[in-house]
């Protein structure tokens, strides 16, 4: 007996219009992306008509597990698509960065409401590009559009925690900034023929040993969910460096399978709210930008936040909680950036 049609069949046949015939997985990666897309539009929905953002924006962060479009039925993933299964020309976004100036507001309530405002106003963008999608005969630049204004979305879902709840009275200090310091080991590294990747036991040794919030019970879980930071950092890396040559890096796996590994849920003790300092540290106004130029900041962002975890000294939970935040927001933006490139 043949399975029940839904309406994430329906949309999939939309979808499956935009990708190239003969690309392996072509079906199941529409539905895959129909199934996101219709998880997503509730909560924007919500956000989009201008309801509460807390309840909408935690659903939406939810959506990250889905945003890599893999199954193992089938769908290749969106590094597959993205790179074999469109047909479309090269227009930048002008989409403006949803993180940029985030800590110019001195207080923490103007903070969270510039971050609400701009989630606000991606959820309509990702609104209008899905209806797009639903008419017949869609066209491959709206599945990225969807897919780009998407990953902004949750982007901007995993900081308003941070900025919506409580401040932490103990949160302590963040360390300095941290990219150069990271570039200078990957690079000591690759001098002496060893693999940066692979230092995640290294790197949680000397964690617990300089950072006593690391055995807390949720530490664990926090590490098993950022251990791959280091090969994600690898990739940022070499983003960043194409970008600045005009040129989009090609292994795009690390950065699309960090995106749809996020599961703060299983450490959401350590998540609380920040001080205002903090998110003008790590948000400060950046100078308009778009394409290559756009995508080289946010991977420069995302390689200070990492370079930040990698070198932390005294970090208390709170601060694990948004470095680990920030390097996900900033990747994913970056990987909207690649998407509409």
């Amino acid at each position: 007996m043949p399975a029940e049609r839904g309406p994430q069949h329906d949309l999939a046949d939309a979808l499956v219009k935009g990708l190239r015939e003969g690309f392996p997985g072509r079906n199941e990666a529409a539905l895959q992306l129909a199934e996101l897309i219709l998880d997503a539009t509730g909560p924007a929905f919500e956000l989009a008509n201008g309801g509460p953002p807390e309840e909408a924006l935690a659903e939406i962060e939810l959506c990250a597990t889905g945003i890599d479009v893999y199954s193992w039925d089938g769908a290749p993933g969106w590094d597959e698509v993205l790179v074999h299964g469109l047909s479309r020309s090269a227009a930048h976004s002008t989409a403006p960065d949803p993180l940029s100036g985030l800590g110019a507001p001195v207080s923490r309530d103007s903070q969270r409401a510039l971050c609400e405002d701009r989630a606000r106003e991606e959820a309509r963008r990702f609104i209008s590009a899905a209806r797009q999608a639903a008419a017949a005969g869609t066209d491959p630049d709206v599945l990225v559009s969807i897919h780009a204004a998407l990953l902004r979305l949750v982007a901007l879902s995993a900081i308003h925690p941070l900025l919506a709840l409580p401040e932490d009275a103990a949160a302590g200090a963040l360390p300095p900034p941290g990219m150069d310091a990271l570039l200078r080991e990957m690079d000591e590294r690759a001098a002496l023929g060893s693999d940066f990747a692979f230092a995640q036991e290294e790197w949680l040794a000397r964690l617990r040993a300089d950072n006593p919030a690391t055995g807390g019970p949720s530490f664990g879980a926090f590490f098993a969910g950022s251990s791959q930071a280091l090969r994600l950092a690898l990739a940022l890396r070499a983003f960043r460096d194409a970008a600045r040559s005009g040129k989009v890096a090609t292994d795009l796996e690390p950065v699309v399978g960090a995106a749809g590994a996020w599961q703060p849920v299983r450490w959401k003790e350590m998540r609380r709210g920040i001080p205002a300092t903090w998110t003008a540290d790590l948000f400060p106004a950046a100078a308009a930008a778009s394409g290559p130029a756009a995508l080289a900041a946010q991977c420069e962002a995302a390689l200070d936040a990492c370079g930040r975890l990698w070198t932390a000294k005294g970090l208390s939970p709170t601060g694990f909680a948004a470095l680990a935040c920030a390097l996900f927001a900033r990747s994913a933006c970056a990987l909207a950036i690649v998407d509409e490139l």
